[in-house]
């Protein structure tokens, strides 16, 4: 997880940053915008990663519950 915060960090400062700089503002206020984009892309990745583990798990324990089943019933009707 700690990977995922730092590239969506990364990446958010660097879009906040090159944006603000291309709109025309001074260095400072773009520096502000590049933090204030770093933090948001880390919650957002952070949040996105969080999804994406869950969905995983909750994918693994669903086909490991229908392996189960499968056995189960295969096993019933001998």
């Amino acid at each position: 997880m700690k990977h995922f915060q730092l590239i969506g960090g990364f990446c958010g400062f660097v879009l906040a940053f090159g944006g603000s700089l291309t709109a025309g503002n001074e260095v400072a206020i773009a520096l502000r915008d590049g933090a204030i984009g770093c933090l948001c892309g880390a919650l957002l990745l952070r949040a996105f990663h969080s999804v994406l583990a869950w969905s995983v798990q909750d994918f693994a324990m669903e086909r490991m519950r229908r392996r189960d089943d499968a056995r189960n019933s295969t096993g019933a009707n001998k």
